[in-house]
């Protein structure tokens, strides 16, 4: 019986947000936001594992199990970020209790990552036929990406997409100012600075959605 009442509930609620009497998302909704809103902080760690690979000087004519120093830190940040990504994924579309229409709404914003596909392998064959490299590839990359970010947040008005945007699209800009020794830092910063401008905009987003529900 009980699955059967939450199916109608849903529907209802679906109607309302559909002709305008409820707000978008379930009041609900708000206190796994909140639990959710550290996730974001936890993009820090490749950051700060950057920034102390940038200030410490390797000694690159050593190899340990055939790779450089600054290779391992590759591998190293590359795991982290995978491991960022995977326990985000899972705590934020996990069957932990939350709404269904939460997950949902996760699952459709981390589906939006497909957009990224075709964009990016165009950008590779544009840059392979025009002989394309180094720091200027690089920095035409975070552009890329930044502003597909920015508009697919602008479209889908998924505001908290912006806290990956604005570092992205900075960080491209400010790479050609910059001085090849400090790129790990200037790296390092650019996730610190989507961890926390996310985590701001979740917050700030978090705000409205109380106000609109006491509204309501």
């Amino acid at each position: 019986m009980k699955p059967e009442i939450d199916r109608v509930k849903d529907d209802l609620e679906t109607i309302q947000k559909a002709i305008g009497l409820a707000p978008a998302f379930g009041s609900e909704w708000i206190q796994w936001l909140k639990r959710d809103t550290w996730l974001y902080l936890l993009w820090c760690l490749p950051g700060f594992i950057l920034i102390a690979s940038a200030l410490v000087r390797f000694d690159n004519t050593e190899r340990f199990l055939g790779l450089m120093p600054a290779q391992w830190v590759g591998i190293l940040v590359a795991a982290v970020m995978l491991g960022v990504v995977v326990v985000v994924s899972r705590k934020m579309a996990g069957a932990d209790g939350r709404p269904a229409g939460l997950v949902r709404e996760y699952k459709r914003i981390n589906a939006l990552g497909w957009a990224y596909v075709l964009p990016l392998l165009l950008y590779f064959v544009w840059a392979k036929q025009y002989d394309l490299g180094g720091r200027a590839f690089m920095a035409g990359l975070w552009l890329l990406m930044g502003s597909a970010t920015f508009v697919g947040a602008v479209c889908t008005r998924v505001w908290v997409l912006l806290g990956w945007a604005i570092p992205l699209m900075a960080f491209g800009l400010l790479q050609p100012q910059t001085h090849s020794r400090w790129d790990g830092v200037w790296f390092g910063m650019m996730f610190i600075a989507v961890a926390l401008l996310c985590s701001g905009i979740q917050t700030w987003q978090l705000r409205g959605m109380e106000k609109q529900h006491a509204a309501h």
